[in-house]
């Protein structure tokens, strides 16, 4: 569902945004919204010196040598090997099977969609 207006998770919550994880840590160091993330510090060091986005962001460069480091062909054959196979509550699903899906023209709740009935390929 959509979690983006006010009172839906809590409510007392006035607003709530959409960001990256690394987008969300950013604020929650400088503690505020309203910073322009580009130009505004994020905090101080312990020598009093300000912090900026720029100087905790990581390079493209630092990125791609951690993905090689990191990521593996291997967990990509473990994680999708048996994709189409699904996990058990995927398997549990009862199916009428074949190529396309049998619409129920009875149906309340999922409809053929018209648009592009009578069409050739």
């Amino acid at each position: 569902g959509n979690r983006n207006f006010e009172g839906r998770i809590n409510p007392d919550t006035q607003a709530n945004y959409l960001a990256s994880p690394p987008l969300v840590v950013a604020y929650a160091l400088a503690g505020n919204l309203g910073i322009d993330l580009n130009k505004d510090p994020l905090g101080q060091d312990k020598q009093g010196n300000d912090v900026y986005l720029a100087d905790i962001w990581p390079s493209n460069a630092e990125i791609t040598e951690t993905v090689r480091q990191c990521v593996t062909a291997k967990m990509f054959r473990e994680r999708y090997s048996d994709v189409f196979r699904g996990d058990a509550g995927w398997r549990k699903i009862k199916s009428s099977g074949g190529l396309t899906y049998e619409w129920d023209s009875k149906s309340t709740y999922v409809q053929n969609p018209p648009y592009f009935s009578g069409m050739s390929k």
